[in-house]
């Protein structure tokens, strides 16, 4: 089930039993960080190759018990959807849909997480190289805490 608010989804109920997975969506990588059991912090895990990764990706989430994925929103700064890469990420997911017709899947915004990740990495004196390797995953981690405070805080 795909939504784009998380109010829409009813997942109160999943959290403490279930892990949130969150995906940084590129045409040569996918970004991955995921949530402790009461989705309070997010972690970078990996970084995948974009083409053929659904199976590699299907066993992650089933060895890390995730139940809620969340997918990356590429929006334009004043706010709207940023056309062709978008219509990929939703062409992704929709795949991830239907392979996964169990797991509670949402876009959430992710502009300007990767910007972030690099001002990160840039201060903890990464290399370049070593940069390029984890920045995705940085990404998406950035982001996944986005969402992760979004939903505690609406909660309290």
């Amino acid at each position: 089930m795909i939504l784009s608010d998380p109010r829409e989804l009813s997942i109160s109920e999943l959290k403490g039993h279930c892990r949130v997975l969150c995906l940084d969506y590129g045409d040569k990588r996918i970004g991955v960080a995921i949530s402790d059991i009461n989705w309070i912090i997010a972690s970078p895990l990996k970084v995948l190759a974009s083409h053929g990764v659904l199976k590699e990706l299907i066993q992650t989430i089933d060895e890390q018990n995730v139940g809620v994925l969340v997918v990356g929103a590429p929006k334009s700064l004043s706010g709207g959807n940023s056309g062709k890469q978008f219509e990929k990420v939703k062409k992704f997911a929709n795949k991830l849909d239907e392979l996964l017709p169990n797991k509670k899947i949402l876009f959430f915004d992710e502009r300007l997480s990767s910007v972030a990740a690099k001002r990160f990495l840039d201060e903890a004196e990464m290399t370049r190289s070593k940069q390029k390797k984890t920045i995705d995953k940085v990404a998406a981690s950035f982001f996944l805490q986005g969402f992760l405070d979004s939903l505690n805080y609406n909660s309290l």
